[in-house]
């Protein structure tokens, strides 16, 4: 999963900039609903002490920084007619969910934060499939 996820990173970073259509944002809402739900599936790792450690501190880093690459992506983009509201919202929810990804890698061992930010992950996954539904 994570490598699929690093691929669409990559190509995503290709497409900076260039128009925001119907069909790119539906492909990068999905991409972020799996970044999302895959941090949410890493923290409840933690609360269910399922996960080392060292590695919530790996793969949140690395799902933090594909989220960040693409909030950076989308933000660069020139929205088609009808999506500039949308497009804002989701390059504000992969923002969130980078940061929400590096407090987990901050606390790669606190069931506590991990419930709060496995919730969260939740929460942003849900807005970013309702974001891709809206079209």
């Amino acid at each position: 999963m994570a490598a699929l996820l690093g691929a669409a990173a990559l190509v995503a970073s290709g497409c900076q900039g260039g128009a925001m259509t119907e069909y790119r944002f539906s492909k990068d809402a999905e991409s972020l609903h799996s970044l999302a739900t895959e941090g949410g599936l890493l923290a409840d790792g933690v609360v269910d002490s399922r996960t080392t450690s060292a590695f919530v501190l790996t793969h949140a880093q690395e799902l933090a920084s594909d989220a960040e690459k693409l909030a950076s992506v989308v933000a660069s983009t020139q929205p088609e007619p009808g999506l500039g509201g949308k497009t804002e919202r989701l390059a504000a929810l992969a923002r969130l969910a980078a940061t929400q990804l590096r407090v987990l890698a901050d606390h790669p061992s606190d069931p506590a934060a991990a419930a709060a930010i496995k919730a969260a992950l939740n929460d942003t996954a849900d807005a970013a499939e309702q974001l891709e539904k809206s079209l």
